[in-house]
């Protein structure tokens, strides 16, 4: 065979090769090690897509061990509307409704006024769905609006996961202009 045509060849062979790296990636669960009370612990991450209008606060991110994205050219103190992504290991593989009656009394001790109501579960295709729910505490001046969204998701290694996210507002005009952002996560997780 010609040496030019084993080139062909062989870049063929390696176009093939990367075009599975090319596709998108499988939404998946990030496992790594964090420094912690002085000693090593795990932390996880979801990999989602930031929406356009967002950015990740690297330093929130660290201090709350929680995704933290902020709307651009705010900071954490200043904005007036936060989503979170909390990822929880899930080593005993219970169904994500055991973990909300903890973030329900959690709400209910923020604020004697919390009302809090079950929305509509969020359709993922064949994927568990998002359990929502929305909180509101109008004495609250700080993140006294809050939409949460609860699925499991595993890993490669048959691990469970209870992944979270929240959109956190102080008013409920900052929670219905991120509710787009919010929702653009969800649809693409």
């Amino acid at each position: 065979m010609p040496p030019l045509a084993v080139a062909r060849r062989f870049c063929a062979t390696l176009i093939l090769m990367g075009l599975p790296g090319a596709a998108p990636a499988k939404a998946e669960i990030e496992k790594f090690m964090r420094q912690c009370d002085g000693k090593l612990c795990a932390s996880f991450r979801a990999s989602i897509t930031i929406p356009d209008g967002w950015i990740e606060d690297k330093e929130a991110t660290s201090y709350f061990n929680a995704q933290v994205l902020l709307p651009k050219g705010l900071d954490f103190e200043k904005a007036p509307a936060k989503i979170y992504a909390v990822v929880h290991y899930n080593r005993d593989k219970r169904p994500i409704s055991d973990f909300l009656p903890d973030r329900v009394k959690d709400w209910k001790s923020r604020a004697k006024d919390a009302k809090i109501n079950k929305l509509d579960d969020l359709a993922r295709g064949d994927k568990p769905p998002f359990l929502r729910h929305a909180f509101e505490a109008h004495s609250l001046k700080e993140q006294g609006y809050e939409l949460q969204s609860v699925t499991s998701d595993g890993d490669k290694d048959g691990n469970q996961f209870v992944v979270t996210f929240m959109l956190s507002a102080d008013y409920k005009g900052a929670l219905k202009d991120a509710e787009p952002a919010f929702l653009a996560i969800l649809s693409k997780y």
